[in-house]
């Protein structure tokens, strides 16, 4: 396993966790209304990290 690799792992982890901490910040558990713009982008992002760190250990 390369060093991209762990860092991209690392990265995605720290941005699932940003997104779902995002979610309970703007307390969309609590009131109607949906999630907002920038923790849906927060999660795409993480998607995309996440590709990439799969992509980087094939």
């Amino acid at each position: 396993m390369s060093t991209v690799s762990v860092v991209l792992i690392v990265l995605a982890a720290v941005l699932g966790v940003a997104s779902v901490s995002g979610i309970y910040i703007t307390n969309v558990t609590a009131k109607p209304g949906g999630i907002p713009r920038w923790v849906v982008h927060l999660f795409l992002a993480t998607l995309v990290v996440g590709l990439a760190a799969v992509l980087t250990l094939v």
